[in-house]
């Protein structure tokens, strides 16, 4: 099955045999059902669809169809106009008209305009199968000729012929089984002698009204010769008049019988909130009435008639089960069809339907034709048994025995969890004596039988009973008098082993006295808090230590007490531990004057009578934190004089290997004693670092010095010898005498206070900075309040000069990155500042301020306030 613009000029692969169909009606879905079936009965036909007879003729035009199938009600025109303008256009194609109850009003219209079949479809039979057959023959003869006559043979109705006299011309064979005689026996007889009971009567004065107005009619007739009910269509014609007739007796039997349903129903009904359905199952048309409308909130004509307008409103995860109860009933499975589903209102509720209802017509098949049925609004019955369902889930659900006991203390009803207790089902139960009841009126009394007189309403205790696991288990329960519409209806028991609880509650009990002594004595801080973090109690440790009462201290939140600790973050950390997991973490606590002290706390998650409660055990670390600050200072202390010992100790040394290898090669005596004069400057500088690391002293005594000798003696020790030879030059045989590689002019000739040793020591990194980095020539010179140092190098760029002295930063090849961080350091420790600008020819100017000359002040010179801060309390580590 295609649609009409899909449609070829071609017949497929099926060659020649392939009958393709065009199927024209105003009812798309109908023309859908009527093209399927006709591929379902004869695998050569191949169907398209189109609606409306503009469209048909558009899919004649564009291609090629073997036979026409049509309705008479179309869009545009009816199908008698259809064939008309096909025969005019397309010549003698194949034309079947598919027509309703009452067409014979067009068939004799049709015939004229050479339709070449027309077939009901309120068959009694399958209409389908006579479609298919109609066609198949219809094609047939068009490919070797087709007639008229055979069209008549064929037709389902009864057909006959008068002239203007009243005689019969022509009867096709149905029409002669009527009277069971034949046909051509027939021919020329008076049909009032054929049939005189008809004259006077309706029927003859509606057959003249026709020759007289040539209007044709339609009328029922009783004939009493054939015992039959006939529904009779008559047409005028230009030879007289053509007549179909057909039996509809049984016809009118069913509908009298279904009127006859349908008022005992109708009654039935206006009893009831119900609304009624009735379904032609073929064509899939339902009628509703107005309480079926009404229950989902509409107006009869606000709704459709038709099977989609159930079948959209039922709920999506009920509609399988509805259609597989009505297939059930279909097939002959049940009677009546019922099922349950839910129904949207108009205000987008959900209301539950019981559908009711069965097949009344079916084919001679046993397919189904029609069905009808009610809608019971069934919504709140679904809401008690939801809610009873509800009700009987909890209590089996209940941790607690439920039972309902009658008057002489048998099991009437019982829940889950008893009967799991006795290792059965709770139906077996039933009717049982209970052990439970058995041991109350053993302890009690009679106060059971108080129960069922109603000299009371309740009963509770505590007893002990044998159960089938636990012997003497310890059960608590609680007995209530039930009286429903003012009858007694029996004795709501419900009870719980409490077995474990009791036992554990008395263990509980015995250790509680020496938890709270250790919870009192322990030497650290204990407290206990909730989830949102409430302290809920303190030890005396806590209190004493935070200097706060008890009183006070509870009730307050931890963040009050841990000065560090985020709220958000505390809940985040409590809520992610498990049961018995412990975290530990450092924080700082503040006391109640708000002091503050470090504090290691760990905090355990636990369960205190089914409440998550969080203890922490704190303890005091300062004096640890102390400990550890101190040795951090010392590792840091120690990380500085390994780095200034290795940079300082490489000049002397480089001094006194060049002697030595110029007194080896030369044998010269002197070489010797400038070799002398190293290790003494190494011996200083071994008991300055020494001092240094024993007492954290970064200068010793503060004396006059002569700023231009020291610089002038240094520059010899460090660059030449007396001979102007370089003791670091790399080759000084043949007596050859090389430049010393930076030239030290000293200008500077005031005095200053300051220690020798570390001066000389600062002089040499710089002379040494100077010659790493390219430079040839140093200048030492005074100034106002201090000196500078100045070389010739490439300088030190702007944006560079505040890193200069960071320890490790270097921008020399061979350097260590320490030698002006230890200028830096000897400045400070003197108390001087020390500034890099640029020199007269371009180089690097480092200027020291802030000295104090020798009788400058009456009371002499004063060191630094503290000369060992600088260097050993906040020296940082270098590399």
């Amino acid at each position: 099955m295609s649609q009409a613009d899909g449609a070829g000029g071609d017949e497929g692969g099926r060659g020649a045999s392939l009958v393709r169909v065009l199927v024209v009606d105003g009812e798309p879905a109908f023309a859908e059902t009527a093209a399927s079936r006709l591929e379902a009965r004869d695998d050569r036909f191949e169907a398209v669809t189109v609606e409306g007879a503009e469209s048909a003729l558009d899919a004649l035009s564009s291609a090629s169809f073997h036979c026409v199938v049509s309705g008479y009600e179309l869009p545009e025109a009816d199908g008698v106009g259809l064939l008309e303008t096909v025969r005019d256009r397309h010549g003698d194609v194949p034309f079947v008209l598919f027509t309703g109850s009452g067409s014979e009003a067009v068939a004799s219209d049709a015939v004229s305009a050479g339709v070449d079949e027309y077939v009901r479809r309120d068959e009694p039979a399958d209409e389908f199968a006579r479609l298919a057959s109609a066609v198949a023959d219809a094609v047939s003869e068009a490919r070797g000729g087709r007639r008229l006559a055979a069209h008549l043979e064929r037709t389902s109705d009864a057909f006959c012929q008068v002239d203007p006299e009243w005689r019969l011309t022509y009867l096709n064979e149905r029409a002669a089984g009527f009277v069971e005689r034949d046909a051509d026996a027939l021919l020329g007889e008076r049909i009032w002698e054929l049939f005189p009971e008809v004259a006077g009567t309706e029927a003859e004065a509606a057959l003249r009204e026709v020759v007289e107005t040539g209007e044709a009619t339609e009328f029922e007739h009783h004939v009493d010769r054939l015992d039959a009910e006939l529904a009779v269509n008559a047409y005028p014609t230009a030879d007289g008049l053509a007549l179909y007739f057909r039996d509809v007796t049984e016809r009118r039997e069913r509908e009298r019988e279904l009127r006859e349903v349908s008022e005992r129903l109708q009654l039935a009904v206006e009893g009831a909130d119900v609304g009624v359905w009735d379904w032609n199952v073929r064509t899939d048309e339902v009628r509703f009435d107005d309480r079926w409308a009404g229950m989902l909130g509409h107006d009869i004509d606000e709704i459709d008639f038709d099977l989609s307008t159930w079948e959209d409103r039922v709920h999506p995860d009920d509609i399988d089960d509805a259609w597989d109860a009505i297939e059930a009933h279909f097939a002959g499975e049940t009677d009546p069809y019922q099922s349950d589903f839910r129904m949207r209102t108009t205000s987008g509720d959900w209301k539950w339907i019981r559908d009711r209802g069965r097949v009344v017509e079916r084919t001679e098949d046993g397919e189904p034709l029609r069905a009808v049925g009610i809608h019971i609004d069934v919504t709140e019955e679904k809401e008690r048994e939801r809610e009873l369902e509800r009700y009987r889930r909890i209590v089996d659900e209940l941790p607690e025995s439920v039972c309902i006991y009658d008057a002489d203390g048998r099991i009437a009803l019982a829940n889950d969890h008893i009967a799991d207790v006795f290792g059965t089902d709770p139906e077996s139960l039933v009717g049982r004596e209970s052990r439970l009841v058995e041991r109350i009126q053993a302890a009690d009394g009679d106060k059971y039988g108080e129960l069922v007189e109603g000299e009371r309403d309740s009963l509770t205790g505590t007893v002990e009973v044998d159960l089938p696991d636990e012997p003497a288990a310890i059960v608590d329960y609680g007995l209530t008098r039930l009286v429903i519409d003012g009858e007694f209806d029996g004795v709501l028991g419900i009870s719980r082993n409490v077995t474990a609880e009791r036992r554990r509650q008395r263990r509980l009990e015995r250790t509680s006295a020496r938890l709270e002594a250790l919870f009192e004595r322990s030497p650290d801080m204990v407290d206990i808090h909730d989830e949102a973090g409430s302290i809920v109690d303190a030890n005396r440790a806590m209190t004493d230590a935070l200097g706060y009462d008890r009183e006070e201290i509870v009730g307050m939140d931890v963040w009050e007490v841990d000065a560090e600790l985020d709220p958000e973050e505390g809940v985040r950390l409590w809520e992610g531990l498990e049961v018995d997991e412990t975290v530990r973490l450092e924080t700082t606590f503040a006391r109640a004057d708000g002091s503050t002290f470090p504090a290691e706390v760990h905090v355990r998650r636990i369960d205190v009578q089914g409440e998550d409660r969080f203890l922490a055990s704190s303890r005091d670390i300062s004096e640890r934190k102390a400990y550890e600050r101190r040795i951090e200072r010392e590792n840091e202390r120690l990380d500085e004089f390994a780095n200034i010992v290795s940079h300082d100790l490489r000049n002397p040394l480089n001094v006194l290997s060049g002697y030595l290898r110029l007194a080896r090669e030369t044998g010269t005596d002197s070489y010797f004693d400038r070799c002398e004069r190293a290790l003494d400057e190494m011996e200083r500088l071994i008991e300055d670092v020494l001092a240094l690391a024993k007492q954290g002293e970064a200068v010793g005594s503060f004396d006059p010095v002569n700023l231009g000798d020291l610089a002038a003696g240094y520059s010899d020790d460090a660059f030449g010898s007396a001979d102007g030879e370089d003791p670091f030059g790399d080759d000084a045989a043949g007596g050859d005498e090389p430049d010393a590689p930076v030239e030290v002019v000293v200008e500077a000739d005031g005095e200053i206070c300051a220690d020798p040793g570390r001066v000389r020591q600062l002089l040499g990194n710089l002379y040494r900075n100077a010659a790493e980095h390219g430079g040839q020539r140093v200048v030492v010179g005074d100034l106002p309040d201090g000196f500078y140092v100045e070389d010739d190098g490439p300088g030190i760029d702007a944006d560079e000069r505040d890193r200069v002295f960071e320890s490790g930063y270097t921008t020399s090849e061979t350097g260590t990155g320490f030698g002006l961080s230890i200028v830096q350091r000897i400045a400070e420790a003197h108390g001087w500042e020390v500034a890099v600008t640029e020199g007269e020819r371009g180089g690097a100017r480092f200027e020291f301020t802030g000295l104090d000359r020798p009788g400058a002040d009456a009371d002499g010179p004063a060191p630094p306030a503290d000369p060992s801060g600088p260097v050993a309390e906040e020296a940082e580590p270098r590399d």
